[in-house]
């Protein structure tokens, strides 16, 4: 780094009224020297913070405000005659003040990046900026009262400042309302509360920091009463929380008649916040409309720098009109941010309808005691968490969008196709032959995994079951698209990120398939216009990409899915029916997965059994057909053994039925009955870690009539299909090394959420395998697995599947621990709102 752009650097009043020239010089001077140094260090981050005051050792100060942050008219405030102020602080990032400054803590490296992790609270913030205020006293006390801090002149832009303090001039936040600049106006104010719930930029507020807005506003509430929101900007999460406490405020006081009526129903407008998540979720709620008419009217009152519905709008036209995908994506996702806090606003605006009229119905009785809160309500009306609880799907339709679909046009003008198949793919010995990875069977039952086959991989498992089964039905459980070049599977991937696959969370079958077909259509078209050439990547040692071309026919060496296995059918005359069952990686799946897959194997499973309700009378006749099933996903690990454990539980469970039908003519032991009678008491002195009986799911087995049984079906059919992953173990796995305080702290966040996931597809397969078990002598007709969970127990399935964790305390896991930070990445990822 040159002088003269030091010099330009450290620009600016706040350094020349403090330093001489001669002073400046030598500063610079020392800048330079230690600019030299930072060239040639192995650390440059660490090395770059001998620039700056550190604080804790690991941050640099940066000041709070941005340009062009103050925006309305009015700078000294709109006047108003309370007597009583509740200050509350929505932000998410950790602040002290500096000669009346506000500074953040920031790393070196990453300015205009916020660095804590999400899910921190409140408290957790307070005691950083303590420490920070104390580590920044010491520095000033070691520097001659000098300290450097960036500042942001532009967006984006930011230049190094040298300023002169006092110690004792800095400030938290709780020290500045306790100053005597606070107390001089206590003649007018006679208190002045502060409270901090930290609020992400990006997303929602989480309900329970709506449940504590709620009580806050119910405690301190009154005429005389001022509540002060502030976020860094004051735009974003402080409207945001100014439009829920207004809701909260004029709940005693509303009247459904007095709404206003809607601008316009145009249904194509979104400025009118009708998009088609809103449409579907103002049809799914008791009131609904008159909730969206309630909060639209309070976001328009609350709309002096931001209109949370209509930027939106704004957003998703930005992103049509953006030509570059990084930008369309970057508003997209801000459009998709409002969005989210839009649709949760309606829904909080229906609890408030719902509570509304609740209240009026038992107006006059005496209040209940909330024994939860130790509070006392004017009803029995639910918690705002719980109320959402009992509404799951709710959850399920905002990652639904209401129905949107995925855009199928011009997959590989942003995307590259990758071979699927991986150097180090294979995992166990190979079973048939090298066309077939991982390929495995699951004990004496006819159930079968691999990896995603090469397409005479697929003839080879059918010439290796032909001899032993009538016919197959083929799962592939992949969410992401996938075609065959020359015999071989090709997935989409954004040249940007080679390892990873491009998913799309959330969506259904016709609609992977018609991505599938259209990859197709696009690969033919463009390797015919480059006469026969065809370039893609593969890796040829671990972890290395490369480029590959070769010449193919496009008309006949091109397929999809669907047509690769409807060749190998009509190539070997075997009976094999394909399905597809979309699931995200390394997640649980989704209750209606589960469903597909009764629905899919029951019909065959009874076939081949003997089996039939008590109820119809089915002819004897009938051919019965010995049926294999087999599941793969890309690598016939994750999503694969899943599918296994399920398929395998739902075989056990069945067979059972049979061996009580036909008990006499059957000499086979009932293998269910031996599983469920074996007590391993041995267990009880294991670890949490090997028994999976981590506190949610101890929870659980108490919530479920029978806990026990399930976890008991469910610990030995993961056991059997243990292959290529334990699905039990794996959860400790990953929760060691999300604590390893060896690893970055991005690796730790990863392993953390992977082992939160893993713990939620445990829950799943418990909750299963309680449903199989139970529903079993109705052949599942009686209720479906999303009916059972929504139905079964209430609300308690998923007041646990809404505070996952590992043990009573929560630890790391916070964040990841509400359903909705755990489903978003299962949210459609559609390219524009509809």
């Amino acid at each position: 780094m040159k002088r003269q752009e030091l010099r330009h650097f450290a620009k600016g009043p706040a350094v020349l009224k403090s330093f001489k020239m001669e002073e400046l010089d030598a500063l610079l001077e020392g800048v330079c020297a230690r600019a030299t140094d930072i060239q040639h260090a192995q650390d440059p981050e660490s090395e770059l913070r001998l620039l700056l005051t550190p604080v804790l050792k690991k941050y640099v100060l940066k000041t709070d405000r941005l340009p062009n942050c103050h925006v309305l008219d009015t700078p000294d405030g709109d006047k108003g005659e309370m007597i009583e102020m509740v200050v509350e602080l929505w932000s998410f990032e950790a602040v002290i003040y500096v000669d009346g400054q506000p500074f953040t803590a920031r790393r070196s490296a990453r300015l205009n990046e916020n660095d804590l992790v999400p899910g921190i609270t409140g408290h957790k913030i307070q005691v950083l900026e303590s420490s920070l205020k104390n580590s920044l006293q010491e520095e000033l006390k070691l520097a001659n009262n000098q300290f450097e801090y960036w500042n942001e002149v532009a967006l984006r832009e930011n230049e190094l400042v040298v300023d002169t303090a006092e110690p004792d001039h800095v400030l938290t936040l709780p020290d500045l309302y306790e100053s005597a600049d606070v107390a001089k106006y206590t003649d007018g104010i006679q208190s002045v509360l502060y409270h901090r719930i930290p609020i992400e930029r990006e997303n929602a507020p989480e309900h329970s920091d709506v449940e504590m807005l709620m009580r806050l506003i119910d405690a301190t509430g009154g005429d005389d009463t001022a509540f002060v929101f502030n976020c860094q900007m004051g735009k974003r999460r402080a409207t945001t929380a100014m439009v829920i406490g207004r809701l909260i405020i004029q709940r005693h006081t509303l009247n459904l008649e007095n709404l206003p009526t809607p601008a316009e129903d145009n249904e194509s407008q979104g400025k009118f916040g009708n998009f088609a998540v809103i449409r579907e979720l103002q049809e799914r709620l008791e009131n609904g409309k008159e909730a969206k008419r309630w909060v639209d009217a309070t976001i328009d009152a609350c709309a002096s720098i931001c209109n949370i519905r209509t930027i939106i709008h704004e957003y998703h036209d930005l992103s049509n009109l953006e030509a570059k995908p990084a930008k369309r994506s970057y508003y997209l996702h801000h459009a998709m941010s409002f969005l989210e806090r839009y649709f949760y606003l309606i829904i909080f605006g229906e609890y408030m309808i719902e509570n509304h009229k609740l209240q009026l119905e038992h107006a006059g009785e005496e209040p209940v005691p909330d024994t939860n809160e130790g509070l006392t309500t004017e009803s029995s009306q639910p918690s705002f968490s719980k109320w959402l609880q009992q509404h799951p799907s709710l959850f399920r339709l905002l990652d639904d969008l209401g129905g949107v679909r995925y855009n199928s046009d011009k997959v590989l003008a942003t995307c590259v196709l990758k071979m699927d198949h991986f150097f180090g793919i294979a995992r166990i010995p190979f079973e048939l032959t090298t066309n077939v990875p991982n390929y495995r069977r699951v004990g004496d039952e006819p159930i079968f995994g691999t990896a995603q086959c090469l397409e005479q991989g697929i003839v080879d498992v059918i010439e290796h079951l032909r001899n032993e089964f009538d016919r197959a039905i083929w799962i592939n459980l992949r969410e992401e698209a996938v075609v065959y070049v020359s015999g071989r599977p090709f997935c989409v991937r954004h040249q940007d990120d080679l390892m990873v696959n491009v998913e799309y969370p959330g969506i259904e079958v016709d609609e992977i398939t018609a991505i599938e077909r259209q990859v197709k259509s696009e690969l033919q078209t463009k390797v015919k216009n480059d006469n026969g050439l065809f370039m893609y990547w593969y890796e040829p040692r671990e972890m290395v990409n490369d480029e590959m071309m070769e010449h193919v026919n496009p008309q006949t060496d091109v397929k999809t899915l669907t047509e690769v296995y409807e060749d190998a059918t009509q190539h070997t005359g075997f009976d094999l029916r394909y399905a597809r069952i979309p699931v995200s990686d390394e997640t649980a799946p989704e209750e209606k997965d589960l469903d597909d897959m009764v629905r899919l194997l029951l019909p065959a499973f009874m076939n081949e059994l003997d089996l039939q309700p008590s109820d119809k009378v089915v002819s004897n006749d009938q051919l019965k057909k010995k049926t294999a099933v087999i599941c793969n996903c890309q690598m016939g690990r994750g999503r694969t053994t899943t599918a296994l454990v399920c398929v395998y539980m739902l075989r056990v469970v069945l067979e059972d039925i049979a061996s009580s039908q036909h008990a006499s003519s059957s000499g086979k032991a009932n293998l269910l009955k031996e599983i469920l009678g074996t007590r391993a008491t041995g267990r009880r002195r294991q670890s949490t870690a090997i028994t999976a009986e981590f506190v949610v799911i101890r929870k659980l087995l108490k919530t479920l009539d029978n806990g026990s049984d399930g976890k008991l079906l469910v610990d030995y059919a993961i056991d059997q299909c243990e292959h290529m992953q334990n699905l039990r173990d794996c959860i400790s796995q990953c929760r060691d090394l999300a604590v390893d305080r060896d690893l970055p702290s991005s690796k730790r966040d990863f392993f953390m959420l992977r082992a939160v996931n893993y713990l939620e597809r445990y829950f799943y397969l418990v909750c299963f395998a309680s449903y199989l078990l139970e529903e079993r002598a109705h052949f599942f007709q009686r209720s479906l697995f999303v009916t059972w969970m929504n139905e079964r127990y209430g609300s308690e399935l998923y007041e646990l599947l809404d505070n996952l964790c590992f043990e009573e305390e929560i630890g790391a896991e916070t964040h990841v621990s509400s359903m909705r930070w755990r489903w978003r990445r299962k949210r459609k990822l559609v390219s524009r709102l509809e």
